[in-house]
């Protein structure tokens, strides 16, 4: 088969495309020589070797489609000139052909451009003009027109004045007005806001390049409308038109509004977790300390029984102990590792005796007001750990007052159902227990308010900051949810919710007992030294045995190896080398009659609630007194295995 030769331009920046267009030609049987340019002055200048085809792309960084046709109309060269690009629809394509392109192509259909350049040579015979060519342009119109009518994007054709001078079937049914209606306005008069024909304006004067932008539409019935539009500029006879086609965006605004709120809402709790563990990991080192001084004041005592002035020592240091470790209890309560002595409570109950808690911490000149029905039911949750809640609450709001102000605090039964689960997104459908506390005081603006459960973070200057943030950790620990609504001179409302229950389960206290003796064989697997120092002088000095082992291998080890019986082991939830529920089945696999308690700074959830689960007899927190000790190693060791 003879090769047809065929001498070809390509305005074309990407040198790669350039080749994959001559190769597809020359598969088609083209003998192409060929030159490529990526400029206006370079087009030009190859326009003048008078080539027998040209391939344009619509898109180059400092020239274009258009601006190419229109250079080749003025010169006024019977040379057919073909769009090959990737980068637009149809209906700009076919806008090109309208205004002077012989045909297009699109880069992801590259089998066209053979057939298409055949045609366009016109079987080589490029000089003459033939009926066939007017045909084709005949042709290439009527598709425009198809397409234009037939386009679902609205499309506007507008003239340098900014008058519509053209609009389709679309365009008439996206903004409401009849064809007639349109051809007598213009972006100005549609436009919410400038942005749209000053965008056209500065593309058209060559001071922008970007094509695409989004603009404020109004319809014909007053309502807006966020629009995209996708534009260009051409020639028409001579004279600038602006082309622009349309596209409602309403849905992908809605979508782009969604996704940021959900990324705050996953980057809120994100931070919170993190913030959460944190304060555990401070709370389980601080726990840890803290037995220390409270075994060593146990022992002391032991000592020097009877002797008072030991004794007052003691005593103060205590008290100093339990606000401490009452502090302890609020960062893990943040860190969501409380509710490990949940019983039913009476809230009626409950909030009149944490007034009596607080009372002493709020002005007289602050009165305090509740609103308790008799019928309302009870919750179960750990009564420290809801007292703190409440008291952070209502010690903030006196604190938000001026020396004087009213608090009310008021308990309804409230029913959560499957419709109102919108307004409660954390909450199960179900009965609950609404409490709201509402402060007549100074109030908070939005940025205070959406800040007000992170640790440490307080409006105050001498504030520790850990008060609302323990509280959100506790409720929300008794699956349960809090809120704050406040402005800024209008006070504020915390809401409280807490699954209800029916009957209040009454607990009897325990007498309270001197350290028990005991005896027997005790592994304390515990890697800081000092609690492990001062557990073994409190279990000898209890009666037993000690051995000891500051890694979990070492734990391991001494299961494995010990000649004689073990009784009990006491063991930690972190070690250097592996955590306590990775040590607990080596532990019963060396010696299945092995008793364990599970002692740590952290509560009994988490981590260590896999431990019991496994099967571990009982748990005990530090810090922990010489007489409660001495109580769970009695019971544990008369328990059965």
């Amino acid at each position: 088969m003879e090769m047809m030769a065929l001498h070809l331009l390509i305005l074309e920046d990407n040198p790669n495309d350039a080749e994959l267009a001559v190769k597809e030609l020359e598969r088609e049987g083209f003998d192409v020589k060929w030159t490529r340019v990526d400029t206006g002055k370079a087009f030009r200048k190859a326009l003048a070797e008078k080539p027998d085809l040209v391939l344009v792309d619509y898109s180059l960084p400092s020239f274009n489609g258009p601006t190419a046709i229109e250079v080749h109309r003025q010169l006024d060269l019977e040379i057919p000139l073909i769009i090959v690009s990737g980068t637009i629809g149809e209906e700009i394509a076919v806008e090109c052909m309208k205004y002077g392109a012989t045909d297009y192509v699109l880069k992801d259909n590259l089998s066209r451009l053979g057939p298409v350049v055949k045609r366009a040579l016109g079987e080589m015979k490029i000089y003459r003009k033939s009926k066939q060519a007017e045909d084709a342009l005949r042709e290439s119109e009527e598709r425009y027109r198809v397409l234009f009518e037939t386009a679902k994007d609205a499309i506007f054709v507008s003239d340098e004045t900014g008058r519509f001078v053209d609009v389709n079937q679309a365009a008439c049914e996206f903004l409401g007005y009849s064809r007639e209606e349109l051809l007598k306005l213009g972006p100005k008069e549609i436009d919410a806001d400038p942005t749209g024909y000053d965008a056209f304006i500065k593309v058209r004067n060559g001071l922008t390049d970007k094509l695409t932008f989004e603009i404020n539409q109004i319809k014909k019935d007053g309502t807006h409308l966020p629009v995209e539009i996708t534009g260009s500029f051409f020639n028409e006879k001579g004279k600038q038109r602006a082309l622009a086609i349309a596209r409602d965006i309403t849905e992908r605004k809605k979508t782009e509004e969604e996704k940021k709120k959900l990324e705050a809402r996953l980057h809120r709790a994100q931070k919170m977790e993190a913030i959460g563990k944190l304060a555990g990991g401070i709370a389980h080192r601080f726990n840890n300390a803290l037995c220390v001084i409270t075994g060593n004041l146990d022992l002391f005592e032991m000592n020097f029984p009877g002797n008072e002035k030991v004794t007052d020592y003691t005593r103060e240091m205590k008290d100093s102990i339990r606000r401490m470790t009452r502090l302890t209890a609020q960062l893990l309560a943040y860190a969501r590792g409380g509710k490990y002595q949940a019983k039913t409570i009476s809230l009626r109950d409950f909030v009149r005796d944490t007034l009596l808690l607080v009372k002493h911490t709020i002005d007289s000149a602050i009165s305090v007001d509740t609103d308790l029905p008799p019928r309302v039911c009870n919750v179960k949750a750990d009564l420290t750990q809801m007292q703190m809640a409440l008291s952070a609450v209502l010690i903030n709001a006196a604190e938000a007052m001026d020396g004087k102000g009213q608090i009310r605090i008021a308990c309804r039964n409230t029913m959560i159902t499957d419709e109102t689960a919108v307004d409660f997104p954390e909450l199960k459908p179900g009965n609950y227990i609404s409490l709201t506390i509402t402060d007549d005081g100074k109030g908070m603006d939005e940025e205070t308010r959406k800040r007000i459960f992170e640790p440490f973070f307080t409006t105050r200057f001498e504030g520790r900051g850990l008060g609302m943030a323990a509280a959100y950790g506790i409720v929300k620990n008794h699956d349960g949810w809090i809120s704050v609504d406040s402005e800024l001179g209008k006070g504020t409302i915390v809401k409280i919710y807490l699954p209800a229950v029916e009957a209040i389960v009454k607990e009897h206290s325990k007498p309270k007992t001197e350290p028990i003796k005991g005896r027997g064989t005790i592994l304390i697997i515990e890697d800081e030294e000092m609690v492990m120092e001062m557990t073994r002088k409190i279990l000898e000095m209890l009666g037993y045995s000690v051995l000891k082992a500051k890694t979990g291998q070492e734990a391991i080890n001494v299961a494995k190896t010990f000649d004689d019986d073990i009784d009990l082991a006491m063991l930690d939830i972190l070690l250097p080398d592996m955590s306590g529920n990775a040590i607990y089945p080596f532990l019963m696999k060396a010696r299945p009659d092995l008793k364990v308690i599970v002692c740590s700074g952290y509560s009994a959830d988490g981590p260590a609630q896999e431990i019991l689960n496994a099967g571990a007899e009982d748990f005990i927190q530090k810090p922990f007194s010489i007489s409660k000790l001495s109580e769970k190693l009695k019971k544990t060791l008369e328990s059965e295995k």
